[in-house]
């Protein structure tokens, strides 16, 4: 069944189009600091985000690189037994010399994304996960570790 919960919340990434990252706020020291993301499911288990340095998201992991990345079934997003997975993580900036595949792999999901890729303040941050809050429905709620998760890839 946890084989199943992974391989299910992994197709609900894969569907999923818009997250909430929560970050920690750097100007309300012990707040949260939510915002809608893009975001894209890599084959290795991580997530990347293409965010800009100057949003106030990029500047809360450049201080406390901790985040959760929470996305809703997409066809269901207001019902209350809607499938849904929050992702707790650690997320690194990478060089835009290293991320060109992922920012590649951004813009054919995303092609709203192309124009960002040729501004020079936006970045790739891959997410390596900690730990996956999965909610199947009602009654069908798992926590998945790490090594689960990453079993899976």
């Amino acid at each position: 069944m946890r084989k199943e919960a992974v391989l299910e919340a992994k197709s609900l990434l894969q569907e999923g189009e818009i997250a909430v990252l929560s970050t920690n706020s750097n100007s309300m020291e012990g707040y949260p600091f939510g915002s809608m993301v893009q975001f894209l499911s890599l084959e290795n288990g991580n997530i990347c985000l293409f965010i800009s340095d100057l949003a106030q998201h990029t500047k809360n992991l450049s201080k406390d690189n901790k985040l959760s990345l929470t996305v809703l079934q997409k066809d269901k997003l207001g019902a209350a037994n809607a499938a849904r997975i929050t992702l707790l993580g650690q997320a690194k900036r990478k060089p835009r010399q290293d991320s060109l595949e992922s920012i590649a792999l951004f813009c054919q999901k995303y092609r709203d994304a192309e124009q960002y890729a040729e501004l020079g303040d936006f970045y790739i941050w891959e997410i390596d996960v900690e730990r996956v809050r999965f909610i199947a429905g009602f009654g069908q709620i798992f926590w998945l570790e790490k090594e689960e998760w990453y079993e899976e890839s």
